[in-house]
Parts: structure tokens; C-alpha cells; sequence
């Protein structure tokens, strides 16, 4: 009895399912609505990075060298260190150059003070004593014609023998000679310096001021300091080394800004001007990111692979980055002005060898699931060109378009602003 029960039970169960089910299918008409979270799509021109490597290099180095001969007397600084624009680095022993400067500005005072002695004229002094010279020279001029006159006479009487008359004449042209002399030393004492022997002078005068000028420059020069700020990277010598002039002393570079050289393909060349800002990083300084500007451009490509040199200069004031880095380099190129579709990545669903979008649509004031198969283009971080039946302005779905299905009503409880 209880089993016929239990048959008839089941029966009715399915009786009623048969008919209730139509009625319940009949009330859904379709999936149910999908929460989502949309997007905008916008349209512009966008920039397009290329990715390339750089070799970091030093914004300014150079070898300091000796400029005179010696022995090192001091060094003040080693490798590594950190150095100041005008720092003492190294003193070559100073004793012999500084002697030879005192030695040089003593000839160009003597030079310079008879310069002024043969400008200033002779001393009145010197004057009178020449004029005296002269006034005896006359006396003693007078004298032996006076005394020729008398042999002169005596010879007639044949007084006098021809020898004596003979050394009376000596005497008168020896006397005569004399006040020609002093006349001529008088007159130019009295006249002075002549102009070629001061300009002489003043051509000694210079050239010793020009001597000691030196002589006081390499005594300056015999200590060795820093042409700008930056870190010693070598060290070529030690204290008690002689050095010649030219040899070597310590390698310097700049390190407070730092130059990289990336090497950029033809097709980019005219797309980056000079003054445009690059983001870079290194793999010596994880999870930082630096930005340089660019400031040459190096118009000669480097042999067969058409690249060519560009220089960019960044800040380094921590001393993060060195010679001989490499530069991970983001260069940023203008896409011509032609304008393009972007979404965000999330908005695109593969679907087999397809890229798939929801668009939102309304239907019967309600909004819908729209499918729009497009075709990617280029990818600018989270987002990315798309080709295909979309403007700017429509809304794409980003989440939650997994598992839609087109005209799937929406719930669209989320909005994300690109």
C-alpha cells in the first residue's frame, strides 16, 4: 500500500515541474544582469616609447698632469674621493721655482729702474761734471797753442830744434782732440738719452716683467688643484716620485651630473628635439627611475647599423650612477598627429585568434552588453590602440566582461576614469 503511495507522489511532483517550468523560463527571457566596471574610450595623439639602451659616461673628465719638473712633496687626496672645484690634490717640491722667481722680478726691477734713470735725464750732477771736463779740456787747449805760437817764432830764430818744435804741435792737436771729446760728452749729457736706447729700454723692462710673470706662474703651478667638482678615479703617482712636466697625476671626472649616450635608430632621429625629457633606469638602482634631457645630437651615423649618437645629461647628486652603466632608455616619439582609439587593456577579451570588446549600449532605456570584435595596435602602458567600430566617448567594459554575452543586461555599479 505504502509503495503505491509514494508512485502516485512522484507523478504529481513531475506533473507539476512540466507545467511550472515554461512559466518560469518565460519570466527570465535571457541571462541575468552582469555587475561591471566601465571605461571611456578616448581618442588623440599619443606618444609611442621606444625602448633602447644607453652606456652611461662621465658629463666631464680628464688626466691631470704635471706642469713642471720635481719631486711630489704632498698628496692630499687617494682614489674615491670626493673633491671640490679649486682643492689642493698634490704639491710638487716649490723651493727651486720659487728661488727662481725671486732671481726673475729682481732683473725686471733693475730693468724697470734704468728705464726711468734714461727717461729722467742726466743728473745735474753728471751735468757739471762733464761741463768741467770741458772747461779743462779748453784750458789745456789754450795752452798748447800758445805755447806752438811761441815755437812757431823761436823756429824762425832758429832757437828751437825741429823736434821740439814738432812736440809743441802734439801738444796743440792733442789739446784740440781733447775739447772735441769733452764738447761731444758734454752735449750729450746735456741732451739725454737718445729715443732708441730708452725704447731699447723699454724692450729689456718688458721682457724681464714677461720672466718673472713666468717664473711666478710656475712656482704657482707646482701645486696641483681640482679644475671642477668630481671623484678621483686614479691615482698615476706617490709622494718622493720625481715628475716630469706631462706626466701624470690623478684622473678626474664629474659625478653631480652624469651624460648617457644611447644610440637611436634613423627612423627616430628627427623625432626627438633637442630640450625633450627621457626616462631611463638602471639596473644598479632597482626601482627608481631617472629623468635627462637631451642636450646633442650627434649628426653621423655609426657605421652599418644607422644609429645615431645622442646625448642626454641627468642629475646625480647622490652618486648613484658611474661610468660605464647601463642606461635602460624610454624615449617618447610624437605619432605625426594622427589620431587614435584607446582603451584600456583590461577592456580586451581573447577569444580564440580574436580580440573581443563589450561595449555599453542602451536598449529599452536599459544598458546592454554590445560585443565588438577589434584589432589591437600599439600598447602605451595600460593601454592600447584598438581598430573598429568604436568613437571616443563610448563606454567599454574593463571588468567583469569575462563571461558576458552580447545583449546581456548590465548593472554598472563601478566607473573608472581613464
Amino acid at each position: 500500500m505504502e509503495r503505491g503511495c509514494t508512485a502516485r507522489r512522484w507523478v504529481i511532483l513531475v506533473t507539476v515541474l512540466t507545467l511550472v517550468s515554461p512559466l518560469v523560463h518565460a519570466q527570465q527571457k535571457g541571462p541575468p544582469p552582469a555587475p561591471v566596471t566601465t571605461a571611456r574610450v578616448e581618442e588623440g595623439a599619443f606618444t609611442k616609447p621606444v625602448r633602447l639602451t644607453g652606456t652611461v659616461e662621465a658629463l666631464a673628465s680628464t688626466t691631470l698632469s704635471s706642469e713642471v719638473a720635481g719631486y711630489v712633496a704632498e698628496l692630499q687626496v687617494d682614489e674615491g674621493d670626493i673633491i671640490r672645484q679649486g682643492q689642493v690634490l698634490a704639491q710638487i717640491r716649490a723651493l727651486p721655482h720659487r728661488l727662481a722667481m725671486q732671481r726673475a722680478k729682481a732683473m725686471a726691477r733693475a730693468d724697470r729702474e734704468r728705464l726711468r734713470e734714461l727717461k729722467a735725464g742726466t743728473r745735474r750732477e753728471d751735468l757739471a761734471v762733464a761741463e768741467a771736463n770741458l772747461a779743462k779740456a779748453k784750458v789745456t787747449e789754450n795752452m798748447a797753442r800758445k805755447s806752438h805760437t811761441r815755437s812757431v817764432s823761436l823756429q824762425q830764430r832758429k832757437i828751437v830744434s825741429d823736434e821740439e818744435f814738432d812736440q809743441a804741435y802734439e801738444r796743440l792737436e792733442e789739446g784740440q782732440a781733447e775739447v772735441s771729446v769733452r764738447q761731444a760728452v758734454y752735449e750729450r749729457a746735456l741732451a739725454g738719452a737718445r729715443k732708441e736706447e730708452i725704447a731699447a729700454a723699454e724692450a729689456r723692462a718688458a721682457a724681464s716683467r714677461a720672466d718673472a710673470a713666468l717664473a711666478e706662474d710656475r712656482l704657482e703651478r707646482t701645486t696641483i688643484r681640482a679644475p671642477f667638482d668630481g671623484v678621483i678615479t686614479i691615482k698615476h703617482t706617490e709622494v718622493g716620485a720625481w715628475v716630469a712636466v706631462g706626466d701624470e697625476l690623478f684622473d678626474l671626472e664629474m659625478n653631480h651630473k652624469v651624460r648617457v649616450r644611447v644610440d637611436i635608430p634613423e627612423a627616430h632621429y628627427n623625432t626627438i628635439p633637442i630640450g625633450s625629457e627621457v626616462s631611463m633606469t638602471f639596473d644598479s638602482v632597482p626601482n627608481a627611475n631617472f629623468v635627462g634631457t637631451v642636450t646633442k645630437k650627434i649628426p653621423r651615423a655609426r657605421g652599418r647599423s644607422r644609429a645615431f649618437p645622442v646625448k642626454v645629461e641627468l642629475d646625480n647628486p647622490e652618486g648613484q650612477l658611474a661610468t660605464g652603466m647601463l642606461a635602460r632608455v624610454s624615449l617618447k616619439t610624437p605619432n605625426e598627429g594622427q589620431k587614435s582609439v584607446i582603451v584600456p587593456r583590461d577592456a580586451l577579451v581573447p577569444r580564440g585568434p580574436k580580440q573581443i570588446l563589450f561595449r555599453v549600449q542602451e536598449k529599452e532605456g536599459k544598458p546592454v552588453a554590445e560585443l565588438i570584435e577589434v584589432k589591437p595596435g600599439r600598447y602605451f602602458g595600460e593601454a592600447v590602440e584598438v581598430f573598429g567600430d568604436l568613437r571616443a566617448g563610448d563606454r567599454v567594459i574593463v571588468r567583469g566582461n569575462e563571461r558576458l554575452r552580447p545583449g546581456q543586461p548590465l548593472v554598472m555599479d563601478q566607473f573608472r576614469t581613464n
